[in-house]
């Protein structure tokens, strides 16, 4: 996916740029009902041990309205296999369901991602783009482990949505 990498400001790491694609036998629309249901991440994506929205406007979450729009904000906590955590804010930027989600995020991440959804056949890919920088120094320190970090995160994802669409339920 092209993009332009994030700009470091002062104090912070170079690009981190990762691609990922998940593969799901399920179908586009109940895949992005999944996605779009940012507070009930942590109940099928271990690894993201904490999301909450956050109020976006004068009337704040509408609980009956849990639909991600260009605004939609969330609190994340992730924690790597290593013991890292990693908090950060992301908002959306762009909407195109089912197809498409685009967002900035803000705190030990600073940046922007990209989710793509094709369907095909009963089948649903996600290419996942995430180009953020961090001023946080372990992470800068143990830059050679980011990749590999990331990677088992998002592979936790990847299971944990399929056993979710399977109705399995989480971890």
């Amino acid at each position: 996916m092209t993009h332009d990498h994030v700009t470091p400001l002062a104090g912070e790491s170079a690009p981190f740029h990762f691609d990922e694609r998940w593969i799901v036998d399920a179908g586009i629309e109940s895949v992005w009902a999944v996605l779009e249901r940012v507070d009930e991440w942590p109940g099928w994506w271990s690894g993201l041990t904490a999301a909450e929205r956050i109020e976006t406007g004068p009337g704040g979450v509408d609980a009956e309205d849990l639909s991600v729009t260009t605004g939609s904000r969330a609190r994340l906590l992730v924690r790597a296999p290593i013991g890292w955590s990693l908090r950060f804010t992301i908002e959306v930027e762009e909407v195109e369901a089912p197809q498409l989600i685009r967002f900035q995020s803000e705190g030990d991440l600073r940046g922007e991602g990209r989710w793509t959804l094709t369907a095909s056949e009963g089948v649903t890919t996600i290419d996942a783009m995430w180009c953020v920088t961090t001023n946080r120094t372990l992470i800068r320190a143990m830059r050679p482990l980011s990749g590999l970090m990331h990677a088992l995160v998002m592979r936790a994802g990847e299971r944990g949505l399929r056993r979710r669409l399977s109705g399995q339920g989480c971890h």
